[in-house]
């Protein structure tokens, strides 16, 4: 799957939290308009953070094959696929994979109506300040 992907959408973005720790998420854009984007996600770890984080964009996730575990402010919960779920901007979850499996979903994405960030300590911080701060070296979720 990952080299149709590739030699059709080249190659995919990796997200890792600067490079703190392994990717996690390997991401295909499909397409993006002014309108929106979709995406094809790859998910082979755990979220890079254990800060529990938001979006800057309104978005549907449609679970392809695998499952996650979402923790939210609220709850811990397992997401097998196939599902289709929709998630405003301001969703705070964090994810983590099960059992060591991976994950692939279709996302598809409104455009940005808010700055996004992290949740420490309750308190909200921009991703550039996150990222670029002693409390995301401190809270990364690997060795």
């Amino acid at each position: 799957m990952t080299r149709l992907l590739n030699a059709l959408f080249g190659r995919p973005e990796e997200i890792n939290g600067r490079e703190r720790c392994p990717t996690y998420l390997y991401r295909w854009t499909l397409f993006k308009t002014l309108c929106g984007s979709l995406y094809i996600h790859h998910f082979v770890g755990d979220d890079w953070s254990l800060d529990l984080h938001d979006h800057p964009k309104r978005f549907v996730s449609i679970g392809l094959w695998g499952q996650y575990r979402e923790t939210t402010p609220s709850e811990s919960r397992i997401y097998r696929a196939p599902w289709i779920r929709t998630f405003p901007a301001t969703h705070i979850h964090r994810l983590s994979m099960v059992d060591g499996k991976t994950c692939w979903t279709l996302v598809a994405v409104l455009r940005p109506v808010r700055a996004w960030g992290f949740w420490h300590n309750g308190k909200f911080i921009g991703w550039r300040e996150y990222v670029d701060s002693k409390t995301a070296d401190d809270r990364k979720a690997c060795p």
